[in-house]
């Protein structure tokens, strides 16, 4: 059973570097962040031995390039695939980014939730903390207990059992201060790796043990017997990326058992009648309670961080104002999500950056993603849109086309705008498309002579496209007499989808 679930994890993780890499090669940097989110291996080679980066850079997709580098993909140029993705890059432009990046600042490459987690030490004052450890000459190293406890199983132990109630802890005299402060760092995903001392690699080890960090012992052991420094600088990045990976399965198992199992279901009014306070006390330790209404009228909530949730633009300006909300100990915030699904969704991307969302719950995610600012979530949705094949069995092209005018998403515009056009036949009667041509043109602000419809505009392009044709080529329709020759370049039926599509505009009113 066992080796079951490993041969069919290794096969979904193969399955996921497939797709990043035909993302690469197509230029869709969209889904080829949604893809690297799920911890897939970006220095990975397919069965030709090509990279994601060397696809990317073979096919001239810059966004992509830069995409994979900021994700942690590593270009040496005294190493043969680097050296393939540099002289293979289509364009000057990717050739010069290429050469440009140094692989010694690899190590800093980091999945967009570790950057928030490192932030939140590498800013300068750590906010909202609820636990130090105090050195000698009184230095404080302030922290989170939800991250130590997630983090680390010795850290669990202690802040459930004999640390509960403490605020600080106050530090041995033999203890290394600036080691520890290094230990803390790792543990917020700060690439520390770089920064470590010959004279603290020992007490390094001896916390790595005693705080249960197996990955970081190994990392130790091997950099000993490496002196190259490309070599070096390429096994820190890879060992970067899998502390990150191990990290986010970490916060993953800690907010499912600690926010989600134990959120909290009440009747209408009951929740101002509980205090809140003793919340800071127990696991997850958290200092803010989420609360939304489902749509059948359950009430629940969830006992978060707003460390964490500031990732949300729209909890950053909260926190940062002069509203209640930022002055309040325990903040009671109402969510507008009515679904349990929606409402996890958006906190496992806050937390560990999950981007998998159900295809059933994608416009409802789309949507509160964009009421909270989170721009990355609400494109991860849209992606999920385009690429899921159920998803119209349940919603028409239409809704599709409502959230992306309601909440700017124009990769859904242009999708709806080509699945349209594939089947112009079949929507050419559907009174929907009338109404959303007529929707389109009620977006254009102040109306001039030369004034298109977005909608129409793209419907027309599309159709270009479905039958592989260029728009110069169109004057043949009035100049070539040849019947065979407009059969085979598809000038024929284009001309009947777009004559289809022009009565349809005169029928409602519009000159074309």
């Amino acid at each position: 059973m066992v080796e079951d679930t490993v041969r069919n994890q290794l096969l979904n993780l193969d399955k996921t570097f497939l797709e990043l890499c035909f993302a690469c090669r197509i230029g869709d940097v969209e889904n080829a962040d949604r893809l690297i989110s799920t911890g897939v291996n970006v220095n990975g080679v397919d069965e030709f031995d090509n990279s994601p980066l060397f696809l990317a850079s073979l096919c001239g997709h810059e966004e992509v390039v830069k995409l994979l580098l900021r994700r942690g993909s590593v270009c040496d140029r005294d190493r043969y695939e680097g050296a393939r993705c540099i002289y293979g890059a289509l364009t000057d432009s990717i050739r010069n980014i290429l050469l440009k990046y140094d692989i010694s600042k690899a190590v800093d490459i980091k999945q967009p939730f570790a950057s928030h987690l490192s932030s939140l030490v590498n800013d300068g004052a750590m906010l909202d903390f609820d636990f130090e450890f105090i050195f000698d000459d009184d230095f404080r190293l302030p922290v989170h207990k939800f991250m130590l406890a997630a983090r680390s199983s010795y850290f669990k132990r202690k802040f459930n059992g004999r640390w509960a109630q403490l605020k600080y802890k106050r530090m041995p005299k033999s203890s290394d201060a600036e080691a520890f402060s290094l230990m803390l760092k790792f543990i917020y995903l700060v690439p520390v790796l770089h920064e470590l001392k010959r004279e603290q690699l020992k007490y390094i080890s001896l916390l790595s043990v005693k705080l249960g960090f197996a990955d970081l012992l190994l990392y130790l052991d091997r950099t000993n017997h490496v002196s190259d420094p490309s070599e070096r600088a390429s096994l820190m990045n890879d060992y970067q990326h899998k502390f990150n990976i191990y990290a986010r399965g970490q916060l993953e198992a800690y907010v499912r058992e600690n926010i989600f199992e134990n959120k909290l279901s009440f009747s209408d009014g009951e929740d101002t009648h509980l205090d809140w306070q003793h919340l800071r006390e127990q696991p997850p330790f958290g200092d803010l309670v989420l609360r939304f209404v489902t749509s059948e009228g359950e009430q629940h909530a969830y006992v978060c961080h707003k460390s964490i949730l500031i990732r949300s633009n729209f909890f950053k300006l909260m926190f940062s104002s002069s509203f209640q909300e930022a002055t309040s100990e325990i903040p009671v915030i109402s969510l507008p999500a009515n679904k349990l699904s929606v409402a996890e969704v958006v906190l496992s991307y806050l937390y560990y950056d999950c981007t998998d969302i159900p295809w059933e719950i994608a416009i409802d995610v789309l949507k509160i993603s964009d009421f909270l600012l989170t721009d990355r979530l609400k494109t991860m949705a849209a992606v999920t849109i385009t690429q899921s094949q159920e998803f119209l069995t349940k919603y028409s092209i239409f809704d599709v086309l409502d959230v992306a005018w309601s909440c700017s998403v124009e990769r859904l515009e242009h999708y709806a705008a080509k699945h349209i056009a594939n089947d112009i036949e079949y929507y050419i009667t559907d009174p929907l498309l009338t109404d959303a041509i007529m929707q389109s043109s009620r977006r254009i602000k102040s109306r001039q002579d030369t004034d298109t419809i977005e909608l129409v505009d793209d419907i027309r392009f599309y159709l270009l496209q479905k039958y592989d044709l260029q728009a110069d080529i169109l004057v043949l329709l009035d100049t070539e007499d040849d019947i065979d020759f407009l059969k085979k370049s598809g000038l024929l039926e284009y001309k009947d989808d777009i004559e289809m599509l022009d009565k349809l505009l005169n029928e409602i009113g519009f000159d074309v």
